[in-house]
């Protein structure tokens, strides 16, 4: 299993719309059916007065199941890239810098 997280800072105040982005009927339809997914959660960070953290982790079967899903249409359309500009520009605002990160999993432990 593999751990995918996107660390995205925002200006303050910009947070609950960038979650939006993530959380509405859309985008959890376009990942839900994906091959190899196995979850996501949303992580969101409001302790720095300069910015707002919010963090993307998602859960993978296998690397491969997770750059098939960065490969395929409903990828590019969940994260606006279409000929739409207009959209691209919207989906930006207010976002200062975004990193994505891999982990294997090496061990994990479940409640009993």
């Amino acid at each position: 299993m593999i751990i995918v997280t996107n660390t995205i800072r925002i200006e303050p105040g910009f947070g609950e719309r960038v979650i939006a982005q993530f959380t509405d009927g859309n985008a959890s339809k376009n990942i839900s059916d994906v091959e190899g997914f196995l979850g996501f959660e949303l992580w969101h960070n409001q302790s720095a007065e300069e910015y707002e953290e919010v963090v993307v982790t998602s859960r993978w079967e296998s690397d491969e199941a997770q750059k098939n899903w960065v490969k395929s249409k409903q990828f590019k359309e969940a994260h606006g890239r279409t000929k739409d500009t207009r959209h691209q520009k919207e989906q930006r605002e207010g976002i200062i810098s975004s990193s994505i990160d891999r982990y294997n999993v090496v061990h994990e432990q479940l409640p009993l």
